[in-house]
C-alpha cells in the first residue's frame, strides 16, 4: 500500500521546503536558502504524489538521516542547517556518472502526522519559446534555452524517499526511476537503510500469493491457467525475471496468461499484494528462493494417480496429454492390490 492514503494526499500541506544543487564533484555543489513553496504547491505536491509508494525500507540503528529528520521534527527551526547536512552527505555519496540536479527536502503535514520527502531532480534542458512582432504581420517565434528546470516529466524525478517517523515503526519508501527493482547502492548508503524484505523473501511471497489466487479463482480462469501451475510458478521464480511495482499485473499474467482488466483474479492479486504490504514493490526474482519440486503428480479422469520423482527423465516416464497416455519404462518391483483390513466383524 502507499505511504499516504487518498485522504492524506488530498489534505497534504508543505510546511517547509528547500533545495540544494548537487552533482558529481564539489564544483557543482551549492547550498541555497529555504524557499516558500506555497505559490508552487500544486506542482511540488503533484510530484510527491507521483512517488507515493515504492520499495519498503527500514532505517539502520545509526542512520544520520533518521537523526537529522528527527531533529527537524522536534525543532522546526533546525530545518535549514539539517537540510544542508543532508545535501552535503547526498552530494558526497554521488558517483562520478551521476547527473547535476537539485536535492529537495520537504517537511509535510497531513492528518496522519508529519511526513518528509527527499527528492532528486535531474536538470533537463528546455527550449522555451515566445512571440514577437513579425515582419509580415504574423507573430514570429523567439527561443531561449533553460538549463536548470523542474519539469513534470516523471523521468526527471530520478530518486525519491518518503518517510514517516514514529508510530509502531518508521516508514521508509524508496523509488529509483533508473533502477526500480534494485535502487542505487549509493542512495541506500546515504539513507542508511536496508530493504524490509530481501529479494528471496519477496520472491517466495509473490509465488505463494499467485498460487493462492489462481486456486481460489480456478473456475473463472481458462484451463491453461491451471495446467502445471506449480511447475510454472517454480520456473518463474528461477527465471531471474522482474516485478514492476507499478505494473504487477504484467508479471501475474506472464504466469497464468492474458486476462481482461476487470478479471476477478487480477483484482484479487492486487488485493493480496496490498494485504501483504507488497503493493508498489519492484524487485528481481531471486533464483534458489524456492525448494525444487521433489515429485510430479499425474491424475487421470478414471482416478489413476501417478507420483514420481520430478527429476526422472522422459526416457523413464513420458506423459502424452493429447493422447492421454502415460508410458513408463522401468523395472517393476511391485504389482499388487491394496488389502484393506478392519477390526469390525462383518454381519
Amino acid at each position: 500500500m502507499p505511504l499516504l492514503s487518498d485522504a492524506e494526499l488530498s489534505n497534504l500541506r508543505i510546511e517547509q521546503s528547500v533545495f540544494h544543487i548537487v552533482g558529481p564533484g564539489n564544483e557543482h555543489f551549492k547550498l541555497l536558502e529555504a524557499f516558500d513553496a506555497g505559490p508552487y504547491a500544486p506542482f511540488f505536491l503533484g510530484r510527491i504524489a507521483s512517488v507515493n509508494g515504492g520499495n519498503r525500507y527500514v532505517f539502520l540503528d545509526d542512520s544520520p538521516v533518521h537523526t537529522q529528520l528527527k531533529r527537524i521534527s522536534d525543532e522546526p527551526a533546525a530545518f535549514q542547517i539539517e537540510s544542508e547536512k543532508l545535501a552535503t552527505a547526498f552530494n558526497e555519496a554521488h558517483g562520478g556518472a551521476t547527473a547535476i540536479g537539485a536535492f529537495l527536502l520537504f517537511a509535510l503535514a497531513c492528518p496522519g502526522g508529519q511526513v518528509f520527502a527527499l527528492l532528486k531532480f535531474e536538470d533537463e534542458k528546455v527550449l522555451s519559446y515566445a512571440f514577437k512582432e513579425g515582419r509580415f504581420g504574423r507573430p514570429a517565434p523567439t527561443f531561449g534555452e533553460i538549463e536548470r528546470t523542474f519539469v513534470q516529466n516523471r523521468n526527471a524525478l530520478q530518486k525519491a524517499a518518503l518517510i514517516r517517523l514514529g508510530g509502531d515503526e518508521d516508514q521508509v519508501f524508496v523509488i529509483d526511476r533508473q533502477n526500480p527493482q534494485r535502487p542505487a547502492a549509493y542512495f541506500e548508503r546515504f539513507l542508511h537503510v536496508r530493504r524490509k524484505r530481501n529479494e528471496g523473501e519477496l520472491t517466495q511471497t509473490i509465488i505463494q500469493l499467485a498460487r493462492k489466487v489462481v486456486l481460489k479463482h480456478k473456475n473463472l480462469l481458462p484451463p491453461e491457467a491451471l495446467k502445471a501451475l506449480s511447475q510454472r510458478l517454480f520456473d518463474a521464480s528461477e527465471s531471474g525475471g522482474t516485478v514492476d511495482g507499478e505494473r504487477p499485473d504484467d508479471w501475474f499474467m506472464s504466469v497464468v496468461g492474458p486476462l481482461p482488466e476487470d478479471s476477478p483474479a487480477l483484482k484479487a492479486f492486487r488485493a493480496e499484494l496490498k494485504r501483504e504490504g507488497m503493493a508498489g514493490e519492484s524487485f528481481n526474482l531471486e533464483k534458489g528462493s524456492l525448494t525444487p519440486p521433489r515429485n510430479r503428480r499425474v491424475e487421470t479422469a478414471s482416478g489413476i494417480k501417478v507420483v514420481f520423482p520430478a527429476t526422472l527423465q522422459k526416457s523413464v516416464i513420458s506423459i502424452d496429454e493429447v493422447n492421454g497416455e502415460i508410458l513408463i519404462r522401468d523395472q517393476i518391483l511391485l504389482n499388487d492390490v491394496d488389502l484393506e483390513t478392519s477390526n469390525r466383524s462383518r454381519s
